[in-house]
């Protein structure tokens, strides 16, 4: 692994997997052309009534808001599951309503990242028996565990993801990280053995989050998609309310931080980011979070658009 005297191993110390060993190609072959995947896009939810008129027909009950989204995108990123524990057959029923048209996205349930219990090897397997039906289906495109900006670079915490992630194996998993502390070439490493993808995250440029710069001594350079997801979260780019007080912010869906629509502008520079990912062999996943009045799903049509 990657590593230097100041910041030691990310993770315990551990072999790459036999998926990741190097088998030199017979001398003089040609190298192999990546795989090149379709492009997943939506948006980090779907169930909003205020999106009415803006993205589905006024008219429209609520009760088909799903199987409408997925006659708009190809795929689904589910975040109730982190505020409740979810269960095979609720997780089913989102394939079956979608008429299985849907590649989802599960977010891991807070027990799991934000509130972590000392039993946590309990909530792990409870959520890894709710996902596994999905997986089986081949409906699953990403498994999503996103850490909140006080989940810090620790022994404690590096530990705790390496076994998180063990438990996991197999499953096509994105880590979110919202410090930059984590944003180094021995974690980059780390995940890359273990099949683990980073998850590249577009949000304000602020002191404490992560600016997809890796910086190794006094070289800096941009963060590269980590393993074998190119999964692009879009929160949008609101640095005024991103710390916003939670007890005074009166906005749609409880939080003005996601408030932001982006440009046309904005949303064209991703086309190269998205397109070279496609060409190196990774699975292109972008999700727009920025949900309040309907920005995400206007912005992710227009990308769609773009990309076209």
């Amino acid at each position: 692994m990657m590593t230097s005297n100041k910041e030691g191993n990310a993770f315990p110390s551990l072999q790459p997997p036999a998926a990741f060993s190097a088998t030199p190609s017979p001398r003089g072959s040609a190298p192999k052309t990546p795989p090149q995947f379709p492009l997943l896009i939506g948006t980090s939810g779907y169930d909003y009534p205020e999106w009415k008129g803006v993205f589905y027909p006024q008219d429209l009950k609520r009760k088909d808001f799903l199987s409408y989204y997925a006659s708009q995108f190809n795929a689904l990123e589910l975040n109730n599951t982190f505020y409740n524990m979810p269960t095979s057959g609720r997780l089913l029923s989102f394939y079956e309503r979608s008429g299985g048209l849907l590649q989802f996205s599960i977010k891991a349930n807070r027990q799991l990242t934000h509130e972590i219990p000392r039993n946590w090897q309990a909530a792990a397997t409870d959520f890894h028996a709710a996902i596994a039906p999905l997986a089986e289906k081949a409906s699953l495109c990403a498994v999503l565990f996103q850490f909140p900006q006080s989940f810090h670079y620790t022994d404690e915490n590096r530990i705790y993801l390496a076994k998180l992630i063990s438990l996991f194996q197999g499953l096509p998993l994105v880590i979110e990280f919202r410090h930059i502390e984590w944003i180094k070439e021995s974690v980059l490493t780390g995940l890359e053995q273990r099949n683990a993808s980073l998850c590249f995250c577009d949000m304000p440029q602020l002191k404490a989050l992560p600016n997809m710069v890796v910086t190794t001594n006094s070289t800096s350079r941009i963060t590269p998609f980590i393993g074998p997801i190119a999964y692009i979260r879009l929160h949008g780019r609101n640095a005024d309310a991103w710390y916003a007080n939670p007890e005074t912010d009166i906005s749609q869906n409880g939080s003005s931080r996601y408030t932001y629509d982006y440009s046309d502008s904005e949303l064209a520079e991703f086309v190269p980011v998205i397109q070279n990912a496609i060409l190196t062999g990774k699975k292109p996943v972008v999700f727009f979070n920025n949900h309040p009045n309907g920005s995400g799903a206007r912005n992710a049509g227009k990308l769609k658009e773009l990309l076209q």
